[in-house]
């Protein structure tokens, strides 16, 4: 994965510059949970779109972005004015209780779904209590490698879900579903669960 979206960093960008108006509305419900001057982690930041979003409508917030590809990174240095790190969102190199909101834009969907639970525990871990995770994931079943349909030649892993699976792995991590949503794009169904950590009882 990560060598894939090296490959295809800088047409990735310019494809998918702009925020959907669909993650615009999730995302205004999920600033109204973070904390005024809260921190902000983007785990799968890609090049930077949804960050710069964050950044124009968050306020006095401070953003984080994470990506394990390089040129992903590379191209969201260009949009964004927060810090960016490579980093594996299966092991996130920040200290419990870091931050008071989690963003994951697609991009649990690139793991094995035998890994989304100990990415999801992560998320977690690094989350205030009463902190808020915005997710979106793909519609569907099954995971494995599929052929890049708009970049070439490469391919990418995806992993699809129905929203009672999605549900169920976001309640055993320890997260509290707070909605959860279904759009249709012309070529693929989106989950969208807003969840926060409890108050107590959690790490």
């Amino acid at each position: 994965m990560q060598e894939a979206y090296d490959q295809v960093a800088a047409e990735y960008a310019a494809q998918y510059g702009a925020t959907d108006p669909v993650i615009v509305d999730w995302g205004m419900r999920f600033l109204g949970l973070v904390a005024q001057r809260g921190r902000i982690l983007d785990v799968g930041c890609g090049p930077g779109q949804y960050m710069a979003w964050i950044e124009a409508h968050g306020s006095r917030r401070e953003v984080t972005g994470i990506d394990l590809s390089s040129g992903m990174l590379a191209q969201a240095k260009a949009r964004v004015h927060g810090d960016l790190l490579q980093m594996d969102m299966r092991h996130i190199a920040f200290p419990d209780c870091s931050f008071d909101g989690i963003w994951s834009m697609a991009s649990l969907l690139h793991l094995p779904k035998a890994d989304a639970p100990l990415a999801l525990r992560e998320m977690l871990r690094v989350l205030n209590p009463g902190g808020a995770l915005l997710m979106t994931i793909q519609e569907g079943a099954g995971e494995g490698w599929e052929e890049n349909r708009f970049f070439g030649a490469t391919q990418r892993f995806f992993a699809r879900y129905n929203q009672d699976e999605a549900t169920k792995m976001l309640t055993a991590a320890g997260f509290s579903v707070v909605d959860r949503g279904r759009n249709e794009s012309p070529l693929r169904i989106w989950l969208q669960f807003l969840a926060t950590k409890p108050s107590t009882g959690n790490p």
